[in-house]
């Protein structure tokens, strides 16, 4: 296939409409593909009792759309990266830019999308050509060809895929789109190949990706679902689907992936992929609902999601009525959300107070840990005055570099950690590491947790919080190795504290912050923008950091209690 077929191309959809049913798709280009000798072609169509489904044919809505391109075979599907030539044929194998997520989007078929959106305006069928050769070419190259690519079966991509092939070949079979019948052989072999992929229970994700396979899988089988290699598979996908969202939410309502953006973003994909209505499930409406009208407690009085785990983006800010708790001593409220059976703790002022002027104590310990957690188990962030006093390292990304074992470590989040010696995700009983339910005094809120890390310590720690006031810190550490320890409070990117030797003030807008740290033994340092080893970064985008003051206390290996004293001045 050459780049003539490619104008060929572009000029059908211009001008020339579309090929009659039952026409070979000829474009006056050279074809190169080899005819498909796998499948009979007397299979490659429905038999006549085959009914067409009442629902689950896939629409373009339902396609995962990302980023409009601006042009034809301009493939961009982040903004934090260049422009790739994705004109056919293409080299599947290829990774320009040395990032897994860009190889997942362009194996998504990502690369379809200018054409998809044009059809989406329009409804001009004629745009859907291209999309059905690009389909082709990942055939050629993976089937025809024998080449292989790292990301060719990847989970996600995959179920993406399988959707999109669905809902192209549903014009093919259905005649408003006409292929020679090699060319639908090619298509018919990648559903088969798709469906018996999906329908591996052992290839199905627990997590967010599972939903896109179960999607994918419904949706290319209401399509050909007379073929052998679909039988049972509607049944599966659908009670695989009712397990997978029973498994993502806990009985509160939160998603259990350790990362807010990650609440919003797969209930809004359920939303979006229309699967509860796919599925028919009221049960799982019903989680949907309560997860909807939870997501605005886990965003920043500004909108922000909470960048706990692999959290980035906005979400919906909180509003409307709540319910509140007021302190006796001077009879301010707050608005208190406790999700500590789930792992999260939320105090914040109410939503109808100015941002500029709001308050936020957001605690997490979502012990099991999952693709999206970091090692941030009792860690906290922190909003006053309106703005983030203490941060989080957030995001960063899915590469697997030092950046991003810095930002899943407990050396990057508001919490102990041991000196020399990594602590992840996975370092954590889940069993015995959980908060308690948030206790209100007379003049305070008090959260209190455990973290059981094998090998390494126990950790026990109270915060005690005045909004606007203080916040105290409390920590009980058994450590069970022999080498130091530190604690760790991770500031506002644009926040330069003076360090003493008990601890450090810093100016954030109209606010002074004081923390003092109160224990025997140990040193108090700043560290900002480290890279040997990381520490003191900060997520502003995809694979994107920047500087940001860690104050460090570093103590005796036996030191077992310490705390943190922190006041707010106006």
């Amino acid at each position: 296939m050459t780049r003539v077929l490619l104008a060929s191309l572009v000029a059908f959809m211009l001008g020339c409409g579309m090929s009659e049913p039952g026409s070979d798709g000829d474009t006056g280009a050279e074809d190169t593909r080899q005819a498909p000798s796998a499948l009979p072609k007397d299979s490659l169509r429905p038999p006549s009792t085959w009914k067409i489904p009442s629902s689950g044919i896939p629409k373009v809505n339902e396609l995962s759309l990302g980023l409009k391109p601006d042009s034809p075979w301009e493939f961009r599907p982040r903004d934090d990266v260049s422009k790739w030539d994705a004109s056919l044929p293409l080299d599947w194998s290829v990774d320009p830019f040395e990032d897994i997520n860009w190889q997942y989007h362009l194996h998504s078929w990502r690369s379809m999308e200018h054409w998809l959106y044009e059809y989406r305006q329009s409804g001009d069928i004629a745009h859907l050509r291209v999309p059905i050769e690009i389909a082709l070419d990942w055939h050629h190259f993976h089937i025809e060809k024998g080449k292989t690519s790292e990301f060719q079966w990847y989970d996600h991509a995959t179920g993406v895929r399988a959707a999109r092939l669905g809902f192209l070949l549903n014009f093919i079979l259905s005649g408003r789109i006409g292929i020679s019948d090699d060319d639908l052989a090619r298509l018919m072999t990648l559903a088969d190949l798709h469906v018996e992929k999906l329908m591996d229970p052992e290839f199905l994700k627990p997590n967010n990706h599972g939903l896109f396979q179960v999607v994918g899988l419904d949706a290319i089988c209401s399509v050909v679902g007379w073929r052998d290699s679909c039988q049972g598979a509607r049944t599966y996908a659908r009670e695989a689907f009712v397990n997978l969202v029973k498994g993502w939410y806990s009985d509160e309502g939160v998603n259990v992936e350790s990362s807010p953006s990650y609440h919003g973003w797969v209930t809004r994909q359920i939303e979006k992929l229309g699967a509860a209505e796919r599925f028919q499930e009221a049960e799982v409406q019903a989680i949907i609902e309560t997860a909807d009208e939870i997501s605005p407690w886990l965003t920043y009085p500004d909108g922000r999601w909470v960048p706990v785990g692999d959290s980035d983006g906005s979400g919906p800010k909180l509003s409307g009525p709540v319910e509140t708790i007021c302190l006796s001593h001077d009879s301010n409220c707050w608005a208190v959300r406790d999700f500590t059976k789930s792992g999260y703790a939320v105090i914040r002022s109410l939503p109808e107070t100015d941002s500029r002027e709001s308050s936020m104590l957001f605690v997490s310990l979502m012990a099991s840990p999952t693709g999206h957690k970091h090692s941030d188990d009792l860690s906290f962030v922190l909003v006053e005055g309106g703005r983030e006093i203490f941060a989080d390292s957030g995001k960063y990304g899915y590469n697997y570099d030092n950046a991003r074992s810095y930002v899943l470590s407990a050396r990057a989040h508001n919490l102990p950690s041991l000196v020399g010696r990594p602590i992840g995700p996975k370092d954590i009983e889940p069993a015995d590491s959980h908060l308690r339910p948030i206790v209100v005094e007379r003049d305070r809120f008090t959260i209190n947790g455990v973290v059981k890390r094998p090998g390494l310590f126990i950790h026990e720690r109270t915060l005690s919080y005045v909004p606007g006031t203080l916040l105290r810190i409390e920590d009980q550490l058994n450590n069970l190795t022999d080498v130091q320890w530190q604690s760790n409070l991770h500031l506002a990117p644009d926040l330069i504290p003076e360090i003493s030797d008990t601890g450090f003030v810093v100016s954030a807008d109209d606010l002074t912050v004081r923390g003092e740290f109160r224990s025997e033994g140990c040193e108090i340092s700043a560290v900002r923008g480290d890279t040997d080893p990381y520490q003191g970064w900060v997520s502003v985008g995809y694979l994107e950091l920047t500087p940001a003051t860690v104050v460090v206390a570093t103590c005796p290996a036996d030191l077992v209690e310490s705390s943190w004293h922190i006041t707010f001045e106006q």
